[in-house]
């Protein structure tokens, strides 16, 4: 006696998923050509307008088949993705809910990835607005995969270069299909024509948020850059948030970063440090000073896949503080030698005149060029780089080792007390980070505290626990709390690094 599940499982066994009518279709009808035209513009983009992704969210089922049209089509390397397939939940409101997206490169108004790049290897097609990736100018900086809020630039290892989508401009050139578009069995992904806004202001930009999404669907914020993509169908929960929201994987520690900020800002603060009235100790803190900071400098450039092309710097001057990064501190480069010159030359005519120029200069110099490494990741809109935490952070390393020059140079109490101020008061605000960890809600600096309490927590212990023995070495042996402060700095920046909440489009469950 047939039942009703033998009737449901009967048909079942009939039904045919899109990958299967889609193979169908094209068995039985191979010219499908005039079909996949209608998946594109017939003309070009005019005026005030540009060529944009449309996804049609009801339509996507998540079969990632996109995404394997873009690696075949582009030779992606094996664990490279132009396009990524995430998912929606619905939270506790709507807990049955779930959507899949597919995302790739919004092709923004405003880019960041090309706003960021400093040396011009991106560009914007002043007829189709594609915003396409320049390969051979690349430096491999990373710089755009911060900049963009979207996680859509991928680094290539084997290359030394970053690369992107370009919407298969070639492609489209011709009258066809990009190669996601005409893959997709549901036809979930086509090509329109986008009118521009110009105006972040606008209440008609968040194209990702206006009828789809809402504002807890961690999608990143669309004034930043202006994206393009347009997302159609149902509107989600207003609970919906991505499926890997919560999921606590440390971010690429960036080592060369890491060493190149922690040390470049020590050693400027050691240098300063040795700026205090003439005594023994003033030279080997001037020459502690300039090793540091160019070790500093030298890791810097480990962080370039193509660092033989980096002296186009100049290019990105007008938009991008990594460019003006570099030049500040090509310009600040000198300077610590200049003062081991100037205590190591004998008595010349205005030397005295010369040494307090370079006292006056050198200081406000220093500063300057920690500003724009500030600047560098207060650009990228991330909350968990935003100025409250990266100015403690960043000038908190100068002054720490500028009052411990002090300290070494004339240990009195009263430059001890100052050194106990500046490292202790450095850390609050990242007590601050870590008290966000028994937050309800979810929010960046939970996520961070999270990471630096969970996976990050040897470090988190060893970064704190370092400064008080830094401080007790100052008063033993002075000269030892350098290494020890060092360390602890250099552990500071890795949390720094890996505990950053990156925003991105939603991803898979993890």
């Amino acid at each position: 006696m047939r039942n009703l599940i033998d009737e449901l499982l009967e048909q079942q066994s009939t039904l045919q998923t899109p990958v299967a009518k889609f193979s169908e279709k094209h068995h039985a009808e191979p010219d499908l050509e005039p079909h996949y035209r209608s998946l594109i513009p017939l003309s070009k983009p005019g005026k005030g307008e540009q060529y944009a992704f449309e996804v049609s969210l009801d339509r996507c089922t998540g079969c990632k088949a996109c995404v394997s049209a873009c690696s075949s089509l582009n030779g992606l390397d094996e664990n490279e993705t132009w396009r990524d397939i995430g998912t929606l939940l619905g939270g506790p409101e709507a807990p049955t809910y779930q959507q899949t997206i597919t995302t790739a490169c919004h092709h923004c108004e405003d880019p960041g990835c090309m706003n960021g790049c400093p040396v011009g290897a991106y560009e914007k097609d002043e007829d189709t607005g594609i915003v396409r990736h320049l390969d051979d100018q690349c430096i491999g900086c990373s710089y755009c995969i911060l900049k963009c809020p979207y996680d859509v630039p991928k680094y290539s290892k084997s290359r030394g270069i970053v690369r992107k989508c370009d919407m298969c401009h070639q492609r489209l050139a011709e009258g066809e299909a990009p190669a996601c578009v005409q893959a997709c069995p549901t036809e979930a992904i086509r090509i329109v024509k986008h009118k521009t806004v110009g105006n972040r202001d606008s209440r008609d930009i968040s194209l990702f948020k206006s009828r789809v999404f809402n504002a807890n669907s961690t999608i990143p914020d669309s004034k930043i850059t202006l994206p393009t993509t347009r997302y159609t169908g149902r509107e989600t929960p207003s609970a919906a948030h991505a499926a890997d929201r919560e999921t606590l994987h440390p971010q690429h520690a960036h080592w060369p970063l890491v060493f190149m900020l922690a040390f470049t800002q020590a050693g400027l603060g050691l240098s300063t440090g040795g700026l205090s009235p003439d005594n023994s100790a003033k030279l080997p803190l001037f020459i502690l000073g300039a090793i540091i900071f160019n070790l500093g400098m030298v890791a810097a450039t480990l962080h370039l896949g193509q660092p033989l092309k980096a002296w186009r710097f100049f290019l990105g001057l007008k938009t991008s503080w990594l460019s003006r990064e570099i030049l500040a501190f090509s310009m600040v480069a000198p300077l610590p030698l200049v003062l081991i010159g100037l205590h190591l030359s004998p008595d010349f005519p205005f030397k005295d005149l010369a040494s307090l120029f370079v006292v006056l200069s050198a200081v406000p110099a220093f500063l300057t060029a920690i500003f724009t490494s500030v600047m560098i990741y207060q650009d990228t809109h991330r909350e968990s780089w935003r100025f409250s935490v990266t100015i403690p952070r960043f000038f908190g390393t100068f002054f720490s080792f500028a009052s411990l020059g002090l300290a070494i140079a004339n240990p009195t109490s009263t430059n001890i007390i100052l050194f106990s101020l500046v490292t202790f008061g450095k850390m609050i605000p990242e007590f601050f980070v870590l008290s966000s960890s028994n937050d309800k809600d979810w929010s960046a600096d939970k996520h961070a505290a999270c990471i630096q309490l969970g996976r990050l927590r040897l470090v988190t212990i060893l970064r704190f626990i370092l400064i008080p023995l830094a401080l007790v070495a100052l008063l033993i042996f002075p000269w030892a709390a350098l290494p020890i402060l060092l360390v602890s700095e250099v552990l500071e920046r890795q949390l720094f690094f890996q505990s950053c909440y990156a925003p991105k489009m939603p991803g898979h469950f993890c």
